[in-house]
């Protein structure tokens, strides 16, 4: 059996490595993957539907409990925690529920990369600046790309990653 210190450290090294291959497992709602990067529909923003909506704005609420709407505090281990639970959970929730184009689809899926990438690194260590710089860049860019209608603006300041 291997020291306690060692399991710690490969289980946070196979947590980093899950994490950074996210986005290609995730399933693509049946969809082919056209292209991959943040992009418009022709210059206009990707239609959503019900379950998108409702997923990204559990998700800004997530963080705004999280970070207090004052990201200059650092997180503790429970508030990172329950942050990434969150974002893990309505990720699920969107993979399984939203029905997009498939280019949609695939610009849906950059920004749920980056959040769960934030969200993990949030995991592993709550003052990580740059996981959370992830999950607010993600937040800022989601509208746009997407046309959420109501769409509330994330406030917090981004820290520098």
């Amino acid at each position: 059996m291997l020291p306690k210190q060692i399991r710690t450290g490969l289980l946070s090294l196979l947590l980093v490595s899950t994490s950074a291959l996210a986005v290609d497992r995730m399933p693509s709602h049946d969809h082919h993957k056209p292209s991959i990067g943040l992009h418009l529909n022709q210059g206009q923003r990707w239609a959503t539907d019900a379950p998108l909506r409702q997923g990204m704005s559990n998700v800004r609420e997530a963080l705004i409990l999280a970070v207090h709407a004052d990201t200059t505090h650092p997180l503790s281990a429970a508030e990172a925690d329950k942050l990434a639970d969150a974002i893990r959970t309505q990720a699920d929730y969107l993979v399984a529920n939203c029905v997009l184009a498939p280019e949609a689809d695939a610009v849906l899926h950059v920004l749920l990369g980056q959040l769960l990438e934030g969200a993990e690194s949030l995991r592993l260590k709550p003052t990580d600046e740059a996981g959370l710089h992830n999950i607010i860049t993600a937040l800022k860019d989601y509208p746009a790309y997407f046309n959420h209608e109501g769409w509330k603006p994330v406030t917090t300041t981004t820290p520098a990653p």
